[in-house]
């Protein structure tokens, strides 16, 4: 009878950590497309800040051209030829880059956002994947170690039940 309850025991004990082992994968999963979802909203949240920045910077050289525009008039200047209109299309060129440069930034910083919701999804699923084998080689550790005891393989035995060779993986060692 008592080899009876330290198999069960076993058994019990086996099921209880291929259980933690499933659960600490599936949440290792979950945590980490949550993660991937906060990457997600901040890619998003780049290329709208750069859609916003980048119009501002428009606009900013607009007003940039117009004083210019303004200033060159009340100095009496035509604000439609030589060097008046060469300063102007300077600042239009520059302002341009430079809208042009936080489009591309914003980009740079979306794209970095959505490699790293891609490696987050994928350690989550390696995670998921770790614990359904860590739960399998569990079962099948103690599966093993437990035909061994009782068809050979050992002839120590454990304290408590006579004829039960013991093993490491028999007791989660």
């Amino acid at each position: 009878m008592g080899g009876t309850a330290a198999v069960s025991m076993v058994a019990l004990g086996t099921g209880v950590s291929a259980y933690g082992k499933l659960k600490a994968g599936d949440e290792a999963k979950k945590l980490a497309d949550r993660n991937a979802g906060i990457a997600d909203w901040q890619s998003s949240d780049a290329v709208a800040r750069g859609q916003v920045d980048e119009t501002k910077q428009r606009r900013q050289t607009e007003q940039v051209i117009g004083a210019q525009r303004a200033g060159f008039g009340m100095q009496g200047v035509d604000v439609n030829r030589g060097s008046a209109q060469d300063v102007q299309a300077d600042a239009a060129y520059l302002g341009e880059l430079d809208a042009l440069t936080i489009r591309n930034n914003a980009a740079k910083e979306a794209w970095g956002y959505k490699v790293q919701a891609g490696n987050l999804r994928t350690q989550g699923e390696n995670a998921q994947r770790e614990g359904r084998f860590g739960a399998f080689n569990t079962i099948l550790g103690s599966g093993s170690s437990l035909l061994l005891a009782k068809y050979g393989g050992g002839s120590v035995s454990t304290r408590s039940t006579p004829g039960l060779a013991s093993s490491p993986a028999l007791f989660g060692l």
